[in-house]
C-alpha cells in the first residue's frame, strides 16, 4: 500500500472537530462519482500549492515564505474519498496530506434519510425524480473540520465557490448535550430488580461541566453576565455508579410521570443529587461540556459546537469468529454523529 494512502476513518475517530452546517451542494452528478472526486482533489491541491490562484497559474515559490510551511512542510496532495461510517452514515473525507502533518474534513450524510427521500421521490415523474435524487445525493448537512485557521478559511472558501452552497457554524441547541447523554447511557439502566453487572456498566466514567446562568434578575430587569463568584462546576460519575444513578432516575421518572416535564432518568437523578449534596439547581445551570466513552462535546460562548468522537467497540465474536450482536446493545440512537447530522439537516 502506498504510504500516502490513509484510511479516512482513522482520521475521524479520537479527533476533535469544529462543527458546521452546510446547504446541499450544487454540481453536475454526485460528488461521490470518481470523476468529481478526482477533479476536486486535483483542483484543490493546485489552489493550495499556489499553482492556480483564481484561475491564473502562478509560481509555487510565492507561497514558500508562508509561516505555515515551516510547520506543515510542503503540501503533497489533497484527496477527496468516500467512506462508510456505519450502516446509517456515510461521508466524503477531504484529506490534506502535508510532509509533516495530515489534516482532515468530513462531509457527512445519513444514508437512511437519503434512501427514505429517494423512495418518496419515486412517486413523481422520471425527469423530476432524477433531478431531486441528484440534489439529495449531494446533501451533506454536517461538515466536520480539523484544520488550522488559515487552511480552514481557504477550504471553506473553496467549498462555497465551487459547490454554490452556504456554510455556517453549527450551534448546538439548548438541551442537546443532556439529551445525548441520556441516549448514550440508556443501555446501562439496570433491570427492574436493580441488579448491576459488568455488562451494564459503561466503558468509562462520565464527566460534565455546568456553568451558571448568563442572565440574572434584578429590580431593573434581566441583566446579562455570569455570576462572578462561580465560573464552572465539574462533576465526575464513575462507571460503577452510573447504573445505580440511572436506576434511581427511572424510579423518579415513574413517580413524576404525571408531570411529564421531558427530563430523562439521568437528569432527574443528577438534579436530586446536586440539590441535596451541593445546593445547586441543575435546571438553572447550563451544561456546557460532557465527556463519556463515546464522545466529548461542548459549546463555546457563542453556542458553536466542537466534538470528539471515539471509535465504536468491536462486536463480540462467537466460536466461529462471527460477529454477535448483543441484545442489550440494541438501541435506536445512531450515536453522536447521527444526532449532529439530524440537527444540521
Amino acid at each position: 500500500m502506498n504510504s500516502d494512502d490513509i484510511d479516512p476513518l482513522s482520521l475521524l475517530w479520537n479527533t476533535s472537530f469544529n462543527l458546521h452546517k452546510i446547504t446541499p451542494l450544487n454540481l453536475t452528478g454526485a460528488l461521490t462519482s470518481q470523476t468529481n472526486l478526482k477533479s476536486h482533489s486535483t483542483r484543490l491541491t493546485n489552489i493550495l500549492r499556489g499553482d492556480v490562484l483564481r484561475g491564473v497559474r502562478v509560481a509555487e515559490s510565492q507561497n514558500s515564505n508562508d509561516d505555515s510551511t515551516s510547520r506543515t512542510g510542503a503540501l503533497k496532495k489533497v484527496k477527496f474519498a468516500t467512506t462508510t461510517i456505519n450502516d446509517e452514515l456515510s461521508a466524503v473525507a477531504i484529506i490534506f496530506l502535508y510532509e509533516k502533518i495530515t489534516y482532515s474534513a468530513f462531509l457527512v450524510q445519513s444514508s437512511s434519510r437519503l434512501n427514505a427521500a429517494a423512495t418518496e421521490t419515486s412517486r413523481r415523474t422520471s425527469l423530476r425524480r432524477a433531478s431531486v435524487r441528484e440534489d439529495q445525493s449531494n446533501h451533506y448537512p454536517l461538515l466536520l473540520t480539523r484544520l488550522p485557521a488559515w487552511l480552514q478559511s481557504r477550504f471553506l472558501e473553496y467549498v462555497v465557490e465551487n459547490f454554490d452552497c452556504h456554510v455556517s457554524t453549527l450551534r448546538l441547541p439548548d438541551g442537546f448535550i443532556m439529551k445525548s447523554i441520556e441516549k448514550c447511557l440508556e443501555l446501562f439502566t439496570p433491570s427492574s430488580d436493580g441488579n448491576v453487572t459488568d455488562d451494564t456498566q459503561p466503558a468509562k466514567n462520565l464527566q460534565i461541566w455546568l456553568e451558571p446562568p448568563t442572565t440574572k434578575d434584578t429590580e431593573q430587569g434581566t441583566k446579562n453576565g455570569k455570576l462572578q463568584t462561580l465560573k464552572t462546576i465539574s462533576m465526575t460519575f464513575t462507571r460503577e455508579d452510573i447504573p445505580g444513578l440511572l436506576y434511581k432516575g427511572r424510579e423518579l421518572k415513574e413517580r413524576l410521570e404525571d408531570e411529564n416535564d421531558g427530563r430523562g432518568p439521568f437528569e432527574l437523578a443528577l438534579s436530586l443529587y446536586a440539590y441535596h449534596h451541593m445546593g445547586i439547581f441543575v435546571e438553572k445551570m447550563k451544561l456546557s461540556k460532557a465527556a463519556c466513552a463515546e464522545f466529548i462535546t461542548g459549546t463555546a460562548a457563542d453556542g458553536s459546537g466542537k466534538c470528539k468522537f471515539f471509535a465504536p467497540k468491536a462486536a463480540r465474536q462467537n466460536g466461529d469468529g462471527e460477529a454477535v450482536e448483543e441484545t442489550r446493545r440494541h438501541r435506536s440512537w445512531d450515536g453522536m454523529l447521527g444526532s449532529l447530522v439530524e440537527i444540521a439537516s
